[in-house]
This record gives C-alpha cells, structure tokens and sequence, in this order.
C-alpha cells in the first residue's frame, strides 16, 4: 500500500528543514551548496543549478547526492491543466516545454490538473516521459473531477506518471484500454488490427501502466485491470497486510476482503476506492484544499496556459486551412467546368494552374508544420503532383 497523503506531505515538508534549499552534497568534496536543479544539461552533461552560494553554476549531479527542500524554493505552485482528451500534437508539444520550463522555477510543486477523457496513447506516453524525466521538481496529479469527472484511458496514465496523485470526491481514475482513433471512431485494438496484432499493443500498454505505478509504489495489478477485462483483482489480507492479487497466486491462508475488479469488466476507482486501494494518495475537495494537504497553503498559485494556447492556435490554423482549401476547390471546380465548356483558354488556364499548385504547396507545408491538421498528407501531394502534370502538359 503507498504511503498517505498527510504522510508524503509531512516528509518533504521536513527533510532538512535546517538548510535553506534543496541541498547538493558532492560525495567526494563534501562540497555543500543549497538551490535548486533546472533541466538545462550542457553538452558536458553538467546541469544548471541555481544556488544560493554562487548563483547559476553547472554541477555533475552523478557526483552529488541531492536532498529536496521546499524552504529555499519559490513560494509557488505551476499549474498545468489537461482539460481535453489526448489527441493533438501541439498540445502534447506544449506540454512537454511547459513542465520543462515550470520546473526549472523553482517552484515547491507541480500540479498536473486533470480532467480528460484520454486519448492517443503514443501522445500519453511523451507526457508520462516528460514528467518521469522531471525529477527536480515534485510532480503532482490533481484529478479535478470536473466536466468529464475523471482521468482516463490515456490520461489516467498521465496521473499514474506523477509523485502523488489527490482526486477530488466526485471524480474517478481507470478505465485504461487502448483504442485506436478510425475516421473519428474509437476502436478497440483488437477489432482494427485483429486479435494476434491487437494483443501484441494492449500487452506493451498493459505492462507499461504496471510500469508507471510501481515506480512511485502504487499497486501495479490494479493498473493492469485498468487496460485487461480478463483479469479478476482480488483484495487479500495475509498476515495483516493487504495484496491486491489474481486467484492463482494466493496463497494457504490468505483472506480474500473483496473482489476489486471483477472479469469482463475494466477496472474504473472512485476517488474513495482510489485512495483506499493506494493508487491515489488522499482525496482532496479543492485544488485550495490539496495546497493545505501539502504544506503549502499560501504559495502562489501559477497556471499555465501553454496546451490552451496550443489548443487556440490549431483552432486558427485549422480555419486558415479550411478556408484556402475550399478557396481551391472552388477554382478546381471552375476551372474544370471551363475545359469541359471549351471556354478556357491556355493563358487562364496556366494561370489558374499556378494559383493552384501555390496554395496547394502552401497547405502542404501547412500541414506539415502542423500534422493535427485533419488532412491526409499523402492525398495533398497526389493533388499537387496531378496538378503540376497538368500543368507542364498545356505548357508544351
């Protein structure tokens, strides 16, 4: 079972709490410096630190031994909000800086506020990376419960990546099964690519949501139930302690409490059954009440708006696309009216050619700046190459 909110708290709240900052001790040295780590790595593989002695310097932190510290950090909390499902690039993009640059502040912790469907599972596991690789700043999922009242699918991936995860009452975690995203339809693997294919992903999936929750001591069983139907999760107690466990693997004396998760069905957590079970550290009513939980009652609350401001700006570039693109199908379409007319002359019709195969290589780069774009790359280029054999065809 994990340890308890008030628990995790209480300890970092703690830890050397004589010193000013986070405290890097150099093994050999015993040089002593107080500050706090950036994820900013020179070529050398020194990373940046800001310290209270000298400033910004570079230390090898391979030669250190480092010790968290809120009282020397910024009285701060970021805030980065996962409000939408998973599905856009530039979110995901947006994301990874957004946690690179919150971290490197200095702040005491990094909430990631979420309420998500979930999503493309290839774009939950560069968030998850991103927050495994952010060590030098606590990472904290708060499951806001708001207008889809939970994290999952992808997202409660994302949760499971995290330090800590708090859950507000009304709000739920689970339901982790891969799917595959087919002309706006949500696919089970193993109904788009068949069973042998289907399988071979959700198992990489699967053991990968184990992964995440051991990693921070949370019961990688229920994980798995979270993305596997066929797997019954029993409640044991042996010895006066609790196992969560398949019926294969209990064993002479062992006290089954309840059933967790019962087959054919995929294991979803209200935030109660969350905390209790250990996937969640506590339940929270506010994101108010997790700062008092975890000893920060008066920092500044800091949100980021670097995924809204992503989501905005796909939403101009997908109106600029859009509106250009029926710009050019309205001039393809008169202009093939024309030649079936015999009204179009070769002078209109090579400029006319020219427009076309311009704003066809713009959208084409477009979208390749821009791959969220909802257009087939390869049918782009097979208009323009059409396009362009016309028009070398009335040049000659």
């Amino acid at each position: 079972m994990k340890t308890s909110g008030v628990v995790f708290a209480i300890v970092l709240a703690a830890v050397f709490a004589a010193v000013q900052a986070d405290t890097f001790t150099h093994r050999s040295s015993r040089a002593v410096y107080h500050g706090f780590a950036t994820q900013t790595v020179s070529e050398g593989g020194r990373t940046l630190v800001h310290t209270l002695e000298q400033g910004p310097i570079a230390l090898n932190l391979a030669e250190f031994d480092v010790v968290y510290d809120p009282k020397g950090r910024q009285q701060s909390v970021a805030v980065i909000p996962i409000k939408e499902a998973i599905e856009f690039e530039i979110q995901t993009s947006a994301f990874e800086q957004a946690i690179i640059n919150e971290s490197n502040k200095g702040h005491l912790y990094i909430l990631i506020e979420i309420d998500s469907p979930g999503g493309r599972i290839d774009l939950a596991q560069r968030m998850c990376a991103a927050i495994i690789n952010t060590r030098n700043c606590p990472t904290v999922a708060f499951i806001s419960g708001q207008s889809v009242g939970g994290a999952y699918s992808a997202a409660a991936a994302v949760a499971l990546a995290c330090n800590a995860i708090y859950m507000v009452p009304t709000s739920s975690i689970g339901a982790a099964t891969a799917v595959l995203n087919v002309e706006g339809y949500a696919l089970d693997l193993k109904e788009a690519l068949g069973e042998t294919v289907g399988e071979k992903i959700s198992s990489v999936w699967r053991n990968y949501l184990a992964a995440l929750a051991q990693q921070n001591n949370r019961p990688s069983l229920l994980a798995k139930a979270m993305e596997d139907r066929s797997i019954e999760v029993l409640e044991v107690r042996r010895q006066d302690r609790t196992f969560f466990l398949e019926s294969h693997e209990m064993l002479t004396g062992d006290q089954v409490v309840r059933i967790r998760c019962k087959k054919d069905e995929l294991l979803t957590l209200p935030a109660a059954d969350a905390a209790a079970c250990g996937i969640a550290d506590g339940v929270v009513e506010s994101r108010e009440a997790l700062r008092q939980r975890l000893g920060c009652p008066t920092a500044e609350v800091v949100v980021n708006p670097a995924l809204e401001e992503a989501a905005a700006e796909l939403d101009k570039v997908i109106k600029r696309f859009d509106s250009l693109n029926q710009a050019l199908d309205s001039k393809y379409k008169e202009m093939s009216a024309k030649i079936a007319s015999s009204t179009l002359n070769k002078n209109q019709a090579v400029k006319d050619l020219q427009f076309l195969i311009k704003n066809a290589e713009y959208l084409s780069r477009l979208k390749k700046a821009y791959p969220d774009v909802p257009v087939s790359e390869e049918v782009m280029d097979e208009f323009i190459s059409a396009l362009k054999a016309d028009y070398q065809a009335i040049r000659r």
